[in-house]
């Protein structure tokens, strides 16, 4: 039978392996063929990111709409049959065992879109590490039934499921502006494979200023790592790339992946407007962040700006805007303070800084200890990144808690340091609402890195978010540069020797903090590894306001409650009743996100099979508790939960995005259900 295959428009083919590109690469392909590589591979990784997510979160199988093909009936079905004739061949009912792993086989999955037209969507599948099934990524997803086969892209699938889930009914409330959680997810998920393409021509343009230079760059620059990180952005997050209200042209000049300077803007707020931190409580009245960023060459420069508009420096504080935030969200959001002389912008430019894979947070071009964290208005992940002051608050609140907890753990106090967050500024109105929208888009974070890690040549900070990502052109890896580092081999076994360090490095410290009764928010992009003379040596936290604890323990080892200041009625996740769901944020957020996303990454980029690598990481952590010391009951409770219990929790990315009600606010939508053990099994 033949069997015409149609592409929707915007659908991507399946794209060349790392191995492929690279080799094309250095036959010097040309630069068109470079980039739609990437781009592929972009489009690729997202659809890839939201059918592992539509199968986790359970939402093909909605209305028993979902199921596995078994192989008497996909070869029986002629249209599928002839979509994989070589991979049908192949498929088998039995797992295939091989030296040292065992490897499922792919299977096909089926979801009906419409039964009785016998209209269905099909793709490949293989049992997954840490969900049922997994999206074998490359091999399409199909539309089938009465027509020749559709090849579709992510939109595509995410139109057909909703269509057919809501029949026009959207869930949750309708926001002012009109739309849903149904119609934003959509819009955020097309605004991501557009971005995704963005990004694409920006890597292969890095790559051709790399080789026009002659070099390669530092590996180990901090900014560097970021902005790789920056290319996947939130691992396993189908809408993560997007960030809402950005043109091209604004993306590519304050992206993390574009890599280009980003001036600070200054303005003056009054001071009586203005509530800060405790770091510079004690610093005088005439104290602002022009103090901790600037020369003093840039200092005077603002103080002139001052003078020439009157504005006395005991009754206004001068603090730094991103230039995006100044010229397209603060006249909208704040036009009464703007009029009313609240706030002024100076007309000055000051501070070299470039983006981090975070967007907001800004790092300091020359490589310094002070950073900046200022408020975007865009919309990431389904939330505004403003930055308000309970936020602030919170995060000094954190930052205390975590330095008691250093206190009461030798291993903490040896190997945790913590990011300064007490130096910040924020704008508050007359009516002291904290948690209005308007005030939240002025203020600002000035984030200390701790001075004995900057500048010295024995010491590398390697932020883990970088970990689970290749460099777009090169298939290069982190763990490339830190074998040759350390002298070891380029081996496979070398890219294991160093995962399982990775791993037991983490889950000891987290596990320490774990006993104490305190898990700080530890997905890739707030954790920072500490190097010293290629060997790890620490970690490094930043972003505090979301220190997750549980009392009974904190009370027993004398910590203190932090008291997080809260919006009232608003879901709470910081407070934790049982120690069970303090340990869904180190299986979640750690583990399932964290930790499994540098192992999907390590094993494409050594050819180790998944299951190996997961062998190595179970073993890890139970190396990682043993170390960790902890109390017999903490131990039992640890080890049942992460090996013997058949399900785990799981974050879920989609539905929160689906229900949101209302407007889209500064928090991200969040919810669980529940997933397989990944250990379950394994030996």
């Amino acid at each position: 039978m033949s069997v015409t295959v149609k592409r929707l428009s915007g659908a991507v083919a399946g794209t060349k392996s790392s191995a492929e590109r690279e080799q094309s690469h250095a036959k010097g392909a040309s630069a068109s063929h470079a980039y739609e590589a990437l781009a592929a591979e972009a489009a690729e990784r997202i659809l890839a990111d939201l059918i592992n997510a539509l199968l986790a979160e359970g939402l093909t199988e909605v209305e028993g709409r979902g199921e596995l093909i078994g192989l008497t009936d996909a070869r029986q079905d002629a249209v599928v049959a002839a979509l994989w004739p070589d991979g049908l061949n192949a498929l088998s009912d039995e797992a295939s065992p091989e030296p040292g792993s065992v490897r499922p086989e792919a299977k096909l999955y089926r979801w009906w879109a419409d039964r009785e037209s016998g209209h269905s969507i099909v793709f490949q599948v293989r049992p997954g590490f840490v969900q049922t099934n997994r999206y074998i990524a490359g091999s399409g997803v199909y539309e089938v039934g009465g027509m020749s086969p559709v090849r579709l892209d992510a939109a595509e699938v995410l139109r057909r499921l909703t269509d057919a889930l809501y029949n026009g009914k959207k869930p949750g409330r309708t926001a002012p502006d009109g739309s849903t959680g149904v119609t934003r997810l959509h819009d955020l998920l097309q605004l991501s494979l557009e971005q995704a393409q963005w990004s694409a021509r920006l890597a292969e343009e890095e790559a051709a200023e790399l080789q026009h230079g002659g070099h390669t760059g530092d590996p180990w620059s901090f900014v560097r790592l970021e902005r790789h990180a920056a290319w996947r952005d939130r691992p396993f997050h189908p809408v993560a790339k997007a960030k809402g209200g950005w043109t091209e042209a604004d993306y590519r000049a304050y992206s993390a992946e574009s890599g280009q300077p980003v001036k600070l803007q200054w303005l003056a707020v009054k001071r009586e407007y203005l509530l800060h931190g405790s770091g510079n409580a004690e610093r005088g009245a005439s104290f602002g962040p022009a103090d901790l960023l600037l020369t003093a060459d840039e200092r005077a420069g603002i103080d002139e700006a001052m003078k020439k508009l009157g504005l006395s420096p005991e009754e206004y504080t001068a603090l730094p805007a991103h230039p995006w935030q100044l010229e397209a969200v603060l006249p909208k959001m704040l036009p009464h303070e703007l009029d009313s002389g609240i706030y002024m912008p100076l007309g000055v430019e000051a501070g070299n800084y470039v983006s981090t894979s975070s967007a907001r947070s800004l790092a300091p071009l020359d490589g310094g200890a002070q950073h900046v964290k200022l408020p975007l208005g865009i919309v990431s992940l389904g939330a505004v990144r403003y930055l308000p002051a309970v936020h602030m608050m919170n995060s000094e609140r954190g930052q205390r808690l975590l330095e008691q907890a250093r206190e009461r753990d030798p291993v903490l106090k040896e190997q945790l340091s913590l990011c300064d967050e007490t130096n910040w500024w924020a704008y508050v109105p007359e009516n002291g609402d904290l948690f209005a929208d308007p005030p939240r888009h002025l203020s600002a974070l000035v984030r200390g890195y701790p001075p004995h890690l900057i500048g010295r040549e024995e010491t590398r900070l390697m932020p883990m978010s970088a970990l689970s990502v290749l460099r777009p052109i090169g298939a290069h890896h982190i763990f490339d540069d830190w074998m040759r580092l350390r002298s070891l081999p380029e081996t496979v076994e070398s890219a294991i020797q160093l995962f399982r360090e990775v791993c037991v490095h983490f889950g000891q410290i987290v596990l320490r903090m774990f006993r104490l009764g305190v898990v700080p928010e530890i997905h890739g992009q707030n954790v920072v590894l500490v190097l010293r003379d290629g060997k790890l040596a620490g970690m490094l936290l930043r972003d505090h306001d979301s220190a997750r604890l549980h009392l009974p323990w904190m009370q027993m080892h004398g910590l203190d409650d932090p008291c997080y200041k809260m919006k009232p009625g608003y879901p709470n996740s910081l407070y934790n009743e049982t120690p069970q769901k303090l340990l869904f944020y180190i299986q979640t957020l750690g583990i399932q996100v964290n930790l499994y996303s540098i192992l999907e990454t390590v094993a494409h980029r050594y050819g180790i099979a998944e299951l190996r690598l997961g062998v190595e990481l179970k073993e890890s952590l139970l190396e990682a508790i043993e170390l960790a010391d902890l109390p017999v009951t903490v131990r039992e409770l640890t080890e049942d939960a992460l090996f013997r219990q058949p399900s785990w929790p799981w974050k879920n990315l989609l539905k929160p995005l689906l229900e949101q009600e209302g407007a889209v606010s500064g928090s991200m939508p969040s919810g669980a259900g529940m997933s397989v053990n990944p250990f379950a099994g394994l030996n």
